[in-house]
């Protein structure tokens, strides 16, 4: 679907106000593949990148070769879409005066869902080996290892993700953590005081090489999502392709790319899931294992390969 709506156009002006992380890897992508200008700001103060970076681009744009007004409205899941369309009246009626009326049936008709594409590694890197005791059962012989590849942000629900690693200190749980994503210096205080008090549990930190990303995710049992705010999530579909076992939260794009069982409603729901895979974790990359060949893979999951 990329490559037919962009070949429909000799130029393509790419602009993206928050140019990093999964930002920065879409347009990349569609730079590489396609004829195009760019126009980015750094990854700073996300909030306000959001609201007036349009009166920037507005200024620097050449509107001799770009339309201001759009044919066609994207979105990269029905989530995303359906939240706009459903709040962008209200929103404009806050406006002191001049409101316009309409809106989201005007845009309505224009409006399409593409899926972010997700370029994976050429080859796959090999998984950890399972082992099996003398009657078949699975063993384990590492602790069970959680990933959280977020941005060190609060809409990606820190506090909340924090909740269950102290709970599972806790309670003697035995497990290790790599707290990947990218994050400025404005650090959320409960991420550096949670990561101290892990001490060697916590087994990478940050941000580190795509190389590194990819084994990280290979060797880890289950990814993590506590997000307050996610339209597609392009670091949990990337752990689940490498074997990571998603759990997410009942709600925001969630429930339409993952399955019901990968859902969780509650913190305690969550913890005690994270719990069970704790006694056996190769069992998490076996359940992942099935995910995959189930419906969720043969349907939608192929759906997001860049191809």
């Amino acid at each position: 679907p990329f490559i037919a709506l962009f070949r429909m156009a000799a130029k393509v002006a790419l602009v993206e106000p928050f140019y990093g992380g999964s930002h920065k890897q879409l347009i990349d992508i569609l730079a590489a593949h396609f004829d195009c200008d760019l126009f980015t700001l750094p990854p700073t103060k996300w909030h306000w990148r959001m609201r007036v970076s349009a009166l920037y681009f507005c200024s620097i744009i050449p509107k001799q070769n770009y339309s201001l007004v759009a044919d066609t409205v994207v979105f990269n899941s029905h989530f995303n879409m359906n939240s706009f369309l459903e709040s962008v009246d209200s929103f404009l009626k806050t406006m002191p005066d001049c409101r316009p009326k309409g809106v989201a049936e005007q845009i309505r008709p224009k409006c399409i869902v593409i899926y972010f594409p997700i370029e994976f590694p050429p080859k796959r890197i090999l998984p950890v080996v399972l082992n099996t005791d003398d009657a078949g059962s699975y063993r384990s012989s590492t602790p069970l290892h959680l990933v959280w590849p977020h941005r060190w942000e609060h809409d990606k629900g820190p506090d909340e993700f924090c909740t269950l690693l102290l709970k599972l200190l806790e309670e003697k749980v035995a497990f290790v953590v790599s707290i990947l994503g990218s994050h400025t210096n404005d650090i959320p205080v409960v991420l550096e005081e949670t990561i101290s008090k892990l001490g060697s549990r916590v087994l990478h930190r940050g941000p580190v090489s795509k190389e590194e990303y990819w084994c990280i995710l290979m060797k880890a049992h289950v990814v993590v999502s506590t997000a307050k705010h996610e339209f597609f999530g392009v670091a949990m579909l990337e752990a689940s392709y490498c074997g990571c076992y998603p759990l997410c939260p009942n709600r925001l794009v969630y429930p339409e790319i993952f399955p019901k069982e990968c859902l969780y409603n509650t913190d305690q729901q969550l913890f005690r899931r994270v719990k069970n895979f704790s006694h056996k974790p190769e069992s998490a990359r076996i359940a992942a294992a099935e995910l995959q060949v189930s419906e969720f893979k043969q349907g939608i999951f192929f759906s997001f390969f860049f191809c």
